[in-house]
């Protein structure tokens, strides 16, 4: 017995040690600030302990942020601030919840957790002034991923309020869908939005296909080529590949297979250089195609293909569902992407349309086909997953904030980028004195060179801030920005990238 117990203590202990190295392997820099955005099973539950009723949890979206303050001896110390929780049902009652609070990880044995929150929680009614703690540290998400609940500790026996945190540290997700749909939230006719579009999960269109093959030299008028993946380059550029064969007047033919970008040019990695180093054997499929492509901070590029062929160097067919390397290595196999999900039929390639690699490992993704697991729930095609067995949003919930007007309830997803503040910044890039605009009256007008992936300008009146958002997220190079409110004799302005 007491040999069985000291076995099993160092196994806990050398668990311990490689979860901690994660976590310190992930450690911001003090003082820095994550952005956090609840997904999907995030729900607040209003509920009476002494009634005889049952309760209904409501779903719950918002951000927050942490604020790294530094390392104890066993935990990381993070400050939680500005709270903003939005809650309920369209036809019941709403619920805002605003507020701060201390969140902790680490252990001496295995990795816990402890989250406090002080918030104030407004029905439409009443507002009341909430402290709520953890029900339990035991973490079951892979860093910097958080999943908590927190239980009111100064709720009455007629009222108690419960919050279930699910959230991942970004800012905006962007994507694109199979189908073309009309946006509830505008007027026609710039409602419509097409399923070459790439869209943001806040409910904007970070760039129409017509944007992206502007400069591509197709002769008009030119069609909507769709968008079948996409990755953000360095320095803003857009990488992409269409739905369709075309004929650049620049570049001559463009294929489906080739990887194209939004500064008109197709770029050394064709389809076949991303497969060549797996050796492919002969006979090749006409169509290999690209389902999904990221490029990796070290210079990888991770990539599904929509056709399988054979692999001389190791030996097997690969398949559309599984994750690749231009390296000649699999990431990952579909089985392994789809196991923790117990797929009905787990020997069906089901495909995989879109990825995205955090720091950490975890991958989010979409897959080509639909699928149900042995408990008869369906996965959609459209669904964001992830490789750690939960649904990041269902695709209803990704694309909410644009109140699609259309029959159906899955749009499906292929194109997928990540805005979050745990990927290195990249380098830094130079930002022109601003010039005065009357288009929009009262703007200035900077521009930008080099840097990282994504930007977008902050403004303040006060050089000690706070510096709030002038702009949107963007790739682009040129920024108009209104002067902040109350700018008179002074204003300042700073470049955040990712």
């Amino acid at each position: 017995m007491t040999r069985c117990w000291l076995l099993r203590w160092w196994l806990m202990a050398l668990l311990g040690v490689a979860w901690r190295a994660e976590l310190k392997a992930q450690t911001p820099p003090l003082n820095t600030v994550w952005v956090y955005t609840l997904v999907g099973g995030s729900q607040l539950t209003d509920d009476c302990p002494i009634c005889d009723h049952v309760t209904v949890p409501v779903p719950m979206r918002g951000t927050f942020q942490l604020r790294f303050l530094g390392q104890g001896p066993l935990f990381d110390n993070y400050a939680v601030e500005n709270v903003s929780f939005a809650a309920g049902e369209t036809t019941g009652r709403a619920y805002k919840v605003v507020g701060k609070g201390t969140y902790r990880v680490g252990g001496e044995v295995g990795l816990q957790q402890d989250l406090f929150l002080e918030v104030i929680i407004d029905d439409g009614v009443t507002n009341q002034l909430c402290d709520l703690t953890n029900a339990s540290p035991n973490i079951t998400r892979r860093w910097p991923m958080l999943q908590a609940s927190v239980v009111q500790s100064n709720g009455t026996l007629a009222r108690q309020f419960r919050l279930d945190i699910n959230a991942a540290p970004f800012r905006e997700i962007w994507f694109s869908t199979v189908t073309n749909f009309v946006a509830g939230i505008w007027n026609s006719p710039t409602n419509s939005v097409s399923g070459g579009d790439l869209l943001s999960s806040s409910g904007r269109v970070v760039k129409r296909n017509q944007q992206l093959t502007a400069k591509l030299g197709i002769q008009p008028p030119v069609p909507d080529v769709g968008l079948n993946d996409t990755a953000v380059l360095p320095g803003g550029e857009i990488a992409f590949s269409i739905a369709q064969n075309l004929f650049s007047e620049n570049l001559g033919p463009i294929w489906v297979d080739d990887l194209l970008t939004d500064r008109g040019r197709i770029l050394g990695v064709a389809n076949q250089d991303l497969i060549a180093a797996f050796l492919p054997t002969a006979p090749l499929p006409e169509h290999i195609g690209l389902g999904a492509v990221q490029f990796m901070d070290d210079g990888e590029i991770v990539f599904s293909v929509q056709n399988a062929f054979g692999s001389k160097k190791l030996g097997v067919t690969l398949h559309p569902g599984d994750l690749l390397s231009n390296s000649g290595t699999m990431v990952k196999s579909g089985k392994q992407l789809f196991a923790p999900f117990s797929p009905l039929n787990p020997t069906n390639d089901i495909g995989l349309k879109a990825i995205y690699v955090w720091p950490s490992g975890e991958s989010w993704f979409s897959t080509r086909d639909g699928f149900y697991d042995t408990r008869s729930n369906y996965f959609s095609a459209g669904d964001l997953l992830s490789d750690q067995g939960y649904i990041v949003y269902h695709n209803t919930e990704l694309l909410s904030a644009f109140a699609p007007i259309t029959g159906s309830t899955d749009l499906g997803l292929d194109a997928l980028f990540v805005v979050t503040d745990v990927t290195p910044a990249g380098a830094p890039s130079t930002l022109s004195l601003p010039q005065f605009t009357n288009q929009p009256p009262a703007s200035l007008v900077f521009q930008r060179a080099g840097g990282g992936r994504v930007f977008q300008l902050e403004g303040t009146t006060n050089a000690t801030g706070p510096f709030l958002p002038a702009t949107s997220i963007t790739t682009e190079t040129e920024f108009i920005a209104p002067r902040p409110a109350g700018m008179q004799t002074q204003g300042f302005y700073r470049l955040h990238q990712w």
